[in-house]
C-alpha cells in the first residue's frame, strides 16, 4: 500500500474498511523540547536525561500525546471535518523514543447518520514505528458533512476572491 494520507472527501463517499496511510516522520529532540514548553508538561521521563537514563526504558520517550498530535497531522483531514466528536480506547502500545519515525494508518470502521447534513465517522488510527510494531491506536471519531455539494457550497462561501483595487 502506497501513501495515501488526504482525507478529503465527505462522509457518503468514505466506504468502512476504506485505510489511509502516511508517510513517515522522525520525532526529534526539537519537537519533545517545544512540546514540553507548549504544554508544560516536563515529566522526568521526557525532559530529565540522567533521570530517563535509570529508569525501565534507559532513555528519554516521547509524550504519547505528542505522538497522537503528530498522527492527526500525517494524515490530513479536509474541510469535510466539522469537529473532533470523541477520542477512544487510546492505548500506548510501545514507547516512543527522541529519533524514532511513526507512520500512521486510518481505517474507517464505522459510520453513523447524524442528521441531513452530518454524520459521524469513526477511524481505527494505528501509529506504527520505524520496526513496523504499533505503538499506539486509538478510535477517533469526527463530525463530518455528509454530501459533496454541502462541501462545495461551504468552501465557495469561506474563499475570498481578488479583488481589483478601485481606481481613483
Amino acid at each position: 500500500m502506497g501513501i495515501n494520507n488526504r482525507i478529503d472527501m465527505p462522509y457518503d463517499e468514505l466506504e468502512v474498511g476504506q485505510t489511509f496511510r502516511s508517510g513517515g516522520r522522525t520525532i526529534t529532540e526539537a519537537d519533545v523540547v517545544n512540546y514540553c514548553a507548549l504544554t508544560g508538561n516536563w515529566i522526568e521521563i521526557h525532559s530529565n536525561k540522567h533521570y530517563a537514563e535509570q529508569t525501565r526504558f534507559g532513555k528519554r520517550l516521547v509524550q504519547g500525546s505528542l505522538t497522537y498530535s503528530i498522527m492527526t497531522g500525517l494524515i490530513q483531514f479536509g474541510p469535510s471535518i466539522q469537529a473532533n466528536y470523541g477520542i477512544d480506547n487510546l492505548r500506548y502500545l510501545k514507547p516512543v523514543a527522541i529519533d524514532d519515525t511513526i507512520y500512521v494508518t486510518a481505517e474507517v470502521t464505522a459510520k453513523k447518520e447524524k442528521d441531513d447534513k452530518y454524520g459521524v465517522t469513526t477511524f481505527l488510527m494505528k501509529a506504527l514505528n520505524q520496526d513496523g510494531y504499533v505503538v499506539q491506536r486509538s478510535e477517533w471519531s469526527l463530525l463530518m458533512l455528509r454530501r459533496r455539494e454541502d462541501l462545495e457550497a461551504l468552501l465557495a462561501a469561506s474563499l475570498p476572491t481578488e479583488k481589483q483595487p478601485e481606481r481613483k
